[in-house]
Parts: C-alpha cells; sequence; structure tokens
C-alpha cells in the first residue's frame, strides 16, 4: 500500500490522516447538527481507533492511512455504504470521490472537506452527504488538489443492467454495482484542469534518494543524490545523479529553479540535513515518503518495470518511441528476458553502474507513485526523458551552462521576487514577451541556464539580430502563434490517451460524452500543428538576408523544422475536421480506415440485397407502388396494397396493416435483416475504434509534432529576447564575448561602458531616473576585484545585482542595456547579500551568511563572478571586519576571479589602497547640515573613483523619522566613535610622540588598577568608579594624541584603548604577559589586538616599522605571524 505523508510544519492538509481537516470543517451549525450522531455511531474513528491490522497509534508500526471496521458497525451499513467504508478503510488519507450514476458523492468525513473546500451543499439526512454532477469532475478534483489534498477517484464499472445480467447468468446476490479505483490525484499528478490551462509553469514531481561515498584523499564522506524530476503535464522526465556538499547547495539549487510541488521520498532513510533542505527551499509540496525497496524501487527494479512497459508491444518502431534515440540493451539472464529497448538516458545511467544506480532508484520512486495514479504507463510510452543539468554539478569547468544556484536565483530575482514570492518585478517578466505557453517555460530554462559555450552564444545573438529586421514577419508569427492552446501539454495528453487505463479505461461507464471531448481536443492538435506550421512559415523570409545557423537550423525543413505536410494531408483526407469538431465523432472518408470501410460494405452489401428483392417483388406483383416502409423499431416492411391480398405468398409472414395496405417479411427480408443488424453492430464497434486509431496513427509521428513544438517554442524565446530589449532605458548593445571558458592566456574581463538596469526603469522611481554607470573588472591593466563603499542606501546592492543581471543576459544571448558591454564567459555567479536567518534549520543570519561564503570560496574559479555585500555586518564590528578582509583576500589572492565587494568597513578601502588587483570605488554623494548639524546626503547613484569617507547612517536615520534628539546624539556619538577607531591613514606611515607626562599617569594608573584587582581572577573586585574615571581620562588622552596625528602602535595608546572598551579578555592577557614580563608574546599580544582593528596586513607593516624587522626576528615570533593563529 502507498505510503504517504506530509512535511511536518507544512501549512498543507496532513496525508496521514486529514482529521484537522474535518475538524476545521466541522464547526457552527454543522458540527451541531451532525457532532452528535458521528460521536454515537462512529466511535471508532476517536481515542480508540485502529488501523487495519487492529493496531494502536503507539505502536511503532501503527499505519493511520487504514482502519479498522468493527464487525457489528458494517452489518448495519447497507450494500452501497458498505462498499464505500471498504474503499475508505483503506484510504483515510484521501478524500474520495465515489461515482453513483451521473453524480459523485461524499460521504461522511470527505462531506465536510466537500463543503467547506468546494461550496458543495449538504443533502438532507442525518449522515453528512453531498455530491457534484460529472461534468464538473476536472474543476473540482483540481481545486482539492491544488490546496494539498489527494483525492481517490472510484468510478462505476458496471451499469444496473449489467449487474441485472451479472446475477442471471452466474447466480451473484450482489445488489451494488462494481466500482473500481480508477484514479489518485494529487498536485504533483495534475494532468488537465481550468488553472493548468491558465498556468503555464512546470509543477514538478520530484523523487530524491542518497548515499555517502568514500573517496580517496579526502578525510569526511560525500554525499550523492540521485534525482528523478516529472512533469506529467509534458510527459517529461529529468534524471540526474551528483555528488553534493554538506549543505547540499546543489540540491538547494535545483529546488530554487524547479519548485517541486510534490516530493516523494524513502521513508527514514535521508539525512537530517537533506530532510531540513527540502523543508527549506520549497513551498509547501505534498510529501511521500515510500517503503524502502517495497515502494521506493531499486535501480534494478526500476529498469525491469521501464523494460515490462516497452515489452508490451513487440513493434519495434512503437518500442522506440519513448525518445528520440533508443538503444536496445540485451536483458541478462536474471532479468526480465528481452522486453525491448531503453531510452538512451537510461541507458547510459544503466551502464554507470554505480555511477547511475541513485538517479535509477530515484525513478523507481516515481513510477511506483504514479503507477498508484494509474500514470505509468500512460506517461513511460512517449516520455522525453533529460539528464539533470547538474549532473556533476562541482566540475563546472566542463559545463556548458552557467551555474546559478538557490542563492543567486533568490537574490537576484530571476524568477521570484523578494517581496511576495511572485514574478513582479523580475527578470524572466521583464524578459518574457512569450505568446505561447511552451516558450515560457523554454524562457525559465533558459534563464536559469545562461550559455558558456562563445559559439552557441554568438548563434543566439546572430538570430536576434536577423530577427529584429523584420518585424512584420515576427508580428505574423506571434499572432499565429497567439491562437493556440498550450500544445506540448495537449500533445502529451493524446499520447497518454493511448492507453486505456483508469478512467479512460472502456470499462468505466461515463454518462458525459466523453468521446466528444476528446474528438475535439483530437482536432484541436492536428489544428494547432497546422498553425505553428504557418507561423514559422512566416519567418522563412528572414532567412533570404540573415547569416544565422540556428534559424536555419530552425526554420530548414527536414533539419530543425519537421516535414510534417504529408501527415497534415493525411489526417485532412482521413475526415471532415470541421464536422468532426462539430459533431464530436469522426465518420473517416473511404479508404482511410481498412476495418471501418470493411463493416461498411458488409452494411452496404446487404442493403443491396434488399433493395434488389423489393424490385423482383414489384415485378412478380406487377405493381410498382410496393415498397419498404418503417414502423416503429420494425424496418424494411414490405408494404403490398389490399387488392393484392389474394396473390401473397402463404410463406410471407403478416406484420402489420392500415387501410388499405398490408405489410410483410418476406422469408429473404428476415435473413437479411439478421445479417443487416450484425453487419451494423459490426460497423459500430469499428467506429467506435476509429477515434483511438486516428490517434495511435498521429502518436506514430510523436517524434515530428515534438520536434515542431521545440522549433517553434525556441523562436518564439527569441523574438520575446529581441522585443525586449526595445523596452531597455537608455542604450542597447549586443555584448562582445572574448576568449574562452578556462583560457589562460588573459585574465577574465567585463567591461562595461553607460550600463543601465534590465528590469528598473525611471517611470517606477517616482521624480527620479536610473544612472548609468561604466564598470571595468579585469583584463589588461584593470583589477578584478572593485571594492565598493558608499552610503547606506546609495546604489551599492542595486549595482551589484545590476552587474550579475547584465552577465545571464549577456550568456543568455540577449542584448544588454549600455552603450558597450565586452565580457570574456563567467562560469558561476555567486550573491551573497541581504540578512535572513533560516530559524526552522537552527540558523542564525550570521550562520547562514558564512554557510553562503564557504560555499563561494570552495566553489568559486579563475572564471566565476563573485557579489559580496556587507559581509559581515551580523556580528560584532571587530570580527564582521576580520572576516570580511580574510575573505576578500582570499579571493583577490587566491582564486583571482571577478568580484564586487560592498563594505561599510572603511578600513578595509584604506588596506587595499595601492593593491593594483583591487578598485576601489564608492556610490557618489552629495553632503550638507541640517538641523542640529545633522549631515544631509544627497545620492548621486554614481559609480565614483575613490573610496568614501563614511556611511552616513544617521541620514537613513533621519530619512527613517526618529526624533532629532536622537539624531543629534547619534551623530555626536558617531564622531565619537570614528576619531577612536581612527580610520584615516595620513602621511606615508605612523607618527608617533614621545610619553609624555599624561600618559604616564594614565597608564600607569590603569596598570595599578588591573594587577590591584587581580583581573585575571575576577572583575568583581575592581573599583568601578575608579575604572569609569580612567576611561574618562584615557578617552580625553586619545582625542589629544589623534588632534596631534599621533596615533599609533604604542603601547600607552593600545593600553587606553583597552581601557576604553574594557575587553575583559585583553586585560587579563595584558596583566599577565607584563606581570611574567613576556616581552616577545606582549608583542604578539599587542599584534593580535592590532589586527582586529587595523587588519592583518596593516597591523603587521605599522609593527615592523615602529620595531624594525630585525627586532621581530631577534624575538622569534615572526613564525608565529605567520600561522596567523590570532
Amino acid at each position: 500500500m502507498l505510503g504517504l505523508k506530509v512535511a511536518p510544519g507544512k501549512p498543507v492538509v496532513p496525508a496521514t490522516n486529514l482529521e484537522n481537516a474535518f475538524a476545521n470543517a466541522l464547526m457552527g451549525d454543522t458540527a451541531e447538527r451532525f457532532g452528535r450522531r458521528e460521536a454515537e455511531k462512529l466511535g471508532f474513528l476517536g481515542a480508540g481507533r485502529r488501523d487495519a491490522c487492529r493496531r494502536l497509534p503507539g505502536d511503532e508500526n501503527y499505519d493511520p492511512r487504514t482502519l479498522y471496521l468493527p464487525p457489528i458497525f458494517l452489518k448495519s451499513l447497507s450494500g452501497g455504504q458498505r462498499q464505500w467504508w471498504e474503499f475508505k478503510s483503506k484510504h483515510m488519507d484521501k478524500v474520495l470521490f465515489f461515482k453513483m450514476g451521473k453524480f459523485y458523492e461524499l460521504f461522511e468525513m470527505d462531506a465536510h472537506i466537500g463543503a467547506k473546500e468546494l461550496d458543495l451543499q449538504y443533502m438532507k439526512g442525518e449522515q453528512p452527504h453531498c455530491g457534484f454532477p460529472e461534468k464538473n469532475f476536472s474543476v473540482n478534483v483540481e481545486k482539492l488538489a491544488r490546496k494539498g489534498y489527494r483525492v481517490l477517484v472510484v468510478e462505476q464499472t458496471e451499469t444496473p443492467e449489467q449487474l441485472e445480467l451479472r446475477r442471471k447468468e452466474t447466480g451473484s446476490k450482489d445488489k451494488v454495482v462494481k466500482r473500481e479505483i480508477c484514479a489518485v490525484v494529487t498536485k504533483g499528478t495534475l494532468i488537465e484542469g481550468e488553472m493548468l490551462s491558465l498556468t503555464p509553469d512546470a509543477a514538478y514531481l520530484m523523487s530524491v534518494t542518497e548515499s555517502c561515498k568514500n573517496i580517496e584523499n579526502q578525510k569526511e564522506e560525500v554525499v550523492v543524490l540521485g534525482i528523478c524530476l516529472v512533469d506529467v503535464s509534458t510527459s517529461r522526465f529529468i534524471l540526474g545523479q551528483f555528488a553534493d556538499d554538506l549543505e547540499r547547495h546543489c540540491l538547494c539549487s535545483i529546488l530554487a529553479e524547479l519548485r517541486p510541488v510534490e516530493i516523494i521520498k524513502p521513508a527514514k532513510f535521508l539525512s537530517s540535513e537533506t530532510e531540513r533542505v527540502l523543508l527549506q527551499h520549497t513551498r509547501s509540496p505534498l510529501v511521500n515518503d515510500l517503503v524502502p525497496a517495497l515502494e521506493f524501487w531499486s535501480a534494478e527494479m526500476a529498469v525491469y518495470e521501464v523494460r515490462n512497459v516497452f515489452g508490451q508491444n513487440k513493434d519495434s518502431r512503437v518500442s522506440k518511441s519513448l525518445n528520440d534515440e533508443s538503444t536496445c540493451i540485451p536483458a541478462d539472464s536474471e532479468s526480465a528476458g528481452d522486453l525491448g529497448c531503453l531510452p538512451d538516458v537510461l541507458s547510459n545511467l544503466l551502464n554507470s553502474r554505480e555511477n547511475g544506480n541513485l538517479a535509477l532508484s530515484a525513478l523507481g520512486g516515481c513510477l511506483f507513485y504514479l503507477r498508484q495514479s494509474f500514470l505509468d504507463e500512460a506517461l513511460l510510452r512517449f516520455a522525453k526523458f533529460e539528464m539533470l543539468p547538474c549532473s556533476g554539478f562541482l566540475n563546472a569547468s566542463q559545463k556548458q551552462h552557467i551555474i546559478l544556484d538557490a542563492a543567486a536565483l533568490e537574490n537576484l530575482e530571476i524568477f521570484e521576487n523578494n517581496r511576495n514570492g511572485g514574478s513582479s518585478g523580475t527578470l524572466f517578466e521583464q524578459l518574457d514577451h512569450c505568446v505561447s505557453a511552451f516558450g515560457k517555460r523554454l524562457l525559465k530554462n533558459w534563464l536559469a541556464r545562461p550559455l558558456c559555450h562563445i559559439g552557441s552564444i554568438m548563434n543566439r545573438q546572430d538570430a536576434i539580430a536577423s530577427l529584429k529586421g523584420v518585424a512584420n514577419a515576427s508580428a505574423l508569427f506571434r499572432r499565429e502563434l497567439s491562437k493556440l492552446p498550450d500544445m506540448e501539454r495537449l500533445l502529451a495528453r493524446l499520447f497518454a490517451s493511448c492507453e486505456s487505463n483508469g478512467r479512460n479505461a472502456n470499462k468505466v461507464v461515463l454518462y458525459e460524452d466523453a468521446t466528444k471531448k476528446q474528438v475535439q481536443e483530437f482536432v484541436i492538435a492536428l489544428r494547432g500543428c497546422e498553425t505553428m506550421a504557418q507561423a514559422c512559415s512566416c519567418l522563412s523570409s528572414v532567412l533570404d538576408n540573415s547569416e544565422s545557423s540556428l534559424l536555419s537550423e530552425l526554420l530548414t525543413l527536414g533539419k530543425g523544422f519537421p516535414d510534417i505536410d504529408p501527415v497534415l494531408k493525411h489526417f485532412k483526407d482521413a475526415f471532415d475536421w470541421l464536422e468532426a469538431d462539430r459533431t464530436g465523432r469522426i465518420f473517416p472518408h473511404e479508404g482511410v480506415d481498412i476495418e471501418y470501410d470493411s463493416a461498411c460494405r458488409i452494411v452496404n452489401d446487404v442493403k443491396f440485397c434488399l433493395e434488389r428483392h423489393l424490385k423482383e417483388q414489384q415485378k412478380a406483383f406487377g405493381d410498382d407502388s410496393i415498397k419498404y416502409v418503417t414502423v416503429g423499431k420494425d424496418e424494411y416492411l414490405l408494404e403490398v396494397p389490399e387488392s393484392l391480398q389474394g396473390v401473397i405468398p402463404q410463406d410471407y409472414e403478416l406484420q402489420s396493416s392500415k387501410k388499405g395496405f398490408y405489410r410483410y417479411w418476406t422469408p429473404k427480408i428476415k435473413k437479411w435483416l439478421v445479417e443487416l443488424s450484425q453487419a451494423e453492430a459490426e460497423k459500430e464497434t469499428r467506429f467506435k475504434g476509429i477515434l483511438q486509431r486516428l490517434v495511435g496513427r498521429f502518436c506514430e509521428h510523436h517524434n515530428k509534432w515534438r520536434q515542431l513544438v521545440s522549433a517553434t517554442a525556441e523562436l518564439d524565446v527569441l523574438i520575446s529576447l529581441a522585443i525586449a530589449s526595445d523596452y531597455y532605458e537608455g542604450p542597447m548593445c549586443r555584448p562582445t564575448i572574448t576568449a574562452t571558458l578556462c583560457s589562460s592566456e588573459a585574465a577574465p574581463c567585463l567591461s562595461a561602458k553607460s550600463l543601465g538596469h534590465p528590469v528598473i526603469r525611471s517611470d517606477s522611481l517616482g521624480n527620479g531616473s536610473f544612472v548609468p554607470n561604466d564598470v571595468n573588472l579585469g583584463g589588461a591593466g584593470c583589477a578584478s576585484v572593485i571594492l565598493l563603499t558608499g552610503p547606506n542606501m546609495g546604489g551599492k546592492s542595486t549595482l551589484l545585482r545590476q552587474i550579475c543581471l547584465a552577465v545571464i543576459l549577456a550568456q543568455v544571448g540577449a542584448d544588454v542595456p549600455a552603450e558597450s558591454f565586452v565580457l570574456s564567459p563567467v562560469d558561476r555567479i555567486f550573491v551573497r547579500m541581504g540578512a535572513r536567518d533560516h530559524i526552522m534549520a537552527g540558523q542564525s543570519t550570521f550562520l547562514t551568511e558564512l554557510s553562503e561564503t564557504a560555499a563561494i570560496l570552495s566553489s568559486a574559479t579563475r572564471n566565476s563572478l563573485v557579489a559580496l555585500d556587507e559581509l559581515g555586518r551580523g556580528t560584532s564590528t571587530s570580527d564582521g571586519q576580520a572576516i570580511a578582509e580574510s575573505v576578500l583576500e582570499h579571493l583577490v589572492r587566491k582564486i583571482e576571479c571577478r568580484g564586487l565587494f560592498s563594505t561599510h568597513y572603511h578600513r578595509l578601502a584604506v588596506d587595499y589602497e595601492k593593491d593594483p588587483k583591487v578598485s576601489l570605488c564608492h556610490m557618489g554623494c552629495r553632503v550638507g547640515k541640517g538641523i542640529g548639524g545633522v549631515e544631509e546626503v544627497t545620492f548621486l547613484y554614481r559609480l565614483t573613483p575613490g573610496a568614501c569617507p563614511k556611511s552616513y547612517g544617521v541620514n537613513v536615520a533621519r530619512l527613517a523619522g526618529l526624533p532629532d534628539s536622537v539624531l543629534q546624539k547619534a551623530s555626536a556619538m558617531s564622531n565619537e566613535f570614528e576619531a577612536i577607531y581612527g580610520k584615516h591613514r595620513h602621511g606615508s606611515g605612523p607618527k608617533y610622540s614621545s610619553v609624555n607626562d599624561d600618559q604616564i599617569s594614565v597608564m600607569g594608573d590603569i596598570l595599578k588598577l588591573v594587577v590591584s584587582s587581580n583581573c585575571l581572577e575576577t572583575p568583581k573586585n575592581m573599583d568601578m568608579g575608579l575604572l569609569s574615571e580612567l576611561q574618562q581620562r584615557a578617552r580625553y588622552l586619545l582625542r589629544k594624541l589623534q588632534k596631534k596625528r599621533t596615533l599609533g602602535v604604542t603601547t600607552s595608546s593600545l593600553i587606553c584603548q583597552i581601557c576604553i572598551f574594557f575587553d575583559l579578555r585583553y586585560l587579563r592577557l595584558l596583566v599577565f604577559y607584563i606581570k611574567m614580563n613576556h616581552n616577545s608574546m606582549l608583542l604578539v599580544f599587542i599584534h593580535r589586538y592590532m589586527s582586529v582593528c587595523y587588519g592583518y596586513g596593516r597591523a603587521r607593516e605599522r609593527l615592523n616599522e615602529v620595531y624594525g624587522r630585525k627586532r621581530w626576528e631577534e624575538e622569534g615570533i615572526n613564525g608565529v605571524l605567520n600561522l596567523r593563529s590570532f
């Protein structure tokens, strides 16, 4: 039995049972009406509830999906009620749609769900009961599925007449017609519906499994994941297997891009980290736990089942229809035998053995789940198998696409904005001018995986440039395409309808004319394919003046564009499309269907015999007025005038009469009527199968139809990108792509002139206008990293996003909003910005920030683009600044990639002032004085060379509306802190003054205080009044030193700073080193403290200048410093 449950903590309907949903639905008048009855008659649902094996909820093997029904309760039920409870007791986690005649009925607890979620009205009576007509099935099943419910569809497979016949033939005492489960519908298995037709986004069903592997030369185990994603609406299967890091960044990226609506996993099998990621990076999916091996199949079982499906049809042509290219794989003696061919994707995974087993096992989990929904065979026969693009995710240099991880997709707002998760303001919305649903899905794929191969990028650029020159042809193409439904999904439904199972099974009793809908969909599909071909032909003129190899491929018959004219002509000649659409019935033209033609000939032969017999009778009686008439159900009655009654042969059988006429059946007429009845029955049988045979013939060419959809979608996306550039503000250009990925000949470069923003427009900025900027990263004579400072709200984060988005556009092949844009290909884009925590995962804001930073440092390459926004702000200033400088140093010295590093740690700008690999820039502003001396800042949003002197945070406080008194106090304290930290460097090096009396006095008093108070033990005995006085004196002394520009690395200034901030750790160390006379360790201590304040490099430089390099060596601590253990 299918083991299903919902991930804890998700706001969807629990799958183990629907008690919460029932409780919410059963309120108010409803509770009063039905509550007492349910308490009296359904007590077995309460505290004493047991599963089908009579286990209590406390039992470790308790199965909440099933229910034990007491025998005494079953005896009190009618036949129909018993049948309903038998289904329900095995599927307590689902809502039953129970077919009764022309209606689907909901009983008991399901009725409460129907009333609450579907606005159905309760029927009269004490039993909860509601329902809806058959014609509303699609709407209602989709509503419940999208709200997180699982719907079990129980159909009638027998009519009352068939029941009576069965009772007579078998002696059965059944009083209830047969019913069977025909579908299980969830949000991941919806294949049709009104909302589905309005939403082009794919709704993925995702299966995931994992294992741990030991790899040589690595201490820790490597986690390997197997993934299978299925879009049931398009029969698309995506499989992959890859190694992931401890944070599961690869898995996070897949979840962020594809947003699966339903997840399948082996129960109690995945690691806690994988479970956390599945919970944290999804949008309330339905989660299903399957029993490992038994339900979540192994790789061997999955391959066995796939081969079984292929092996059911011995026709090799149909067997190969699962994929464009298939490889026959001989089955070994332990398998199912020679069961046919496997698609290349499955074949490659199978041949990879342990490198493909997890992916195949994930497929097995999907197949088991789809079998419960009666979709496995229908999807597999014409499935499109693909490899997951991130298979081998960590080896980015060998990939053909940019890798955009979850942080990049979210921070850059590629598909979802950060306000409400919608598409407004995203890059996808800006570029999406596609008129087809399948084009929109392809555009999403392109944006999620921009190209790395320079030739592929230039091919797209050439195609887009050519399409810009044929605006009229593009408009005709879009006009034709706008008439179409979602052809990709429509074709997938047609392919699936070849399998007569589930609700499509012949035995299912449907009162609505389902055949009429199928005929109309078939006609729509034929017309849609014809329309796509006509739309593409509108662009054929582009090839006359274009050198685009991509357009040539897409529009040339027999290459990227399939030759479908002969196939369409066949179906046009086969039947009248207009009549079929109007009547819902297909009457094939002669010669189209041999079986139907044969049945028609037999009928016509019998009718010819009857007509010939009539002429013989007229001649025999000498009366041309003799004719055939029909009375009621009696046909071919020979109507003879009353005057000829005397000459009628005795073997003529009188059937009826009217005034002046008698009606007979002759022996020959009776014989031919039997033959005619049999022939017409055979004709009707053949007629009913016409649609199925025509659809089957249509599906034989499924590769052509898919190729047609693919070519049309690609053209739709290319035109969309051509149109999108017209919506940019300011100049636009075709990017120049230089060098190749991983080239060692020249440093990676990025150069943009007057770079605008692809999404933000001036009309969305009120009275302002967007300011373009020139950007240069890498290349000859240019720094590879921009260290960006500037005021709060000055546009630093916007600039970072703007550059990253421009790179994505360039490598998608689109134009960029700039006067010029030169780029060597990027292999990965890393973006770390924004403050957010992961409470459910127990991760603080700072830990989340550092986890993402760690992934960047471990995965970035020389060809990567890294954008870090205000790294280190989630902790203390000293720790944050130290981490920020260390990360920047690693990017500049070790990775040597292109980077954008925005910060409010202004000492970083001092440290890298003369570094040729780092370009100091800031976002320009004008500063004036406001009320009470508070600074008022005017933002210029212009990228300006050099560092910004401060961040002007008090100005943001002013804009936020803080009281003037608070602002003035904050401004004064800000100036004081800046004076203490001394971020400005004057001259070529620090200047020092001799120790005067004030300094000696302060230092002496401080040392007396800390030594006499024994602060190595506890600060409790310390005179806090004296300490406060000393801190005031220290502040005064430091201000005095700074005014004389004498603040440097001296023991006096150091002790003063420690005193002011009274860091107990540093006080203890200082006193210990002074007591023990450890001069060398005292110097190490001084360096450590200065490293925190000023950064490692600057502290080392200053200490060398002050004490001399020789003394450092004599003290024997140079090696200690190089360890950077502090």
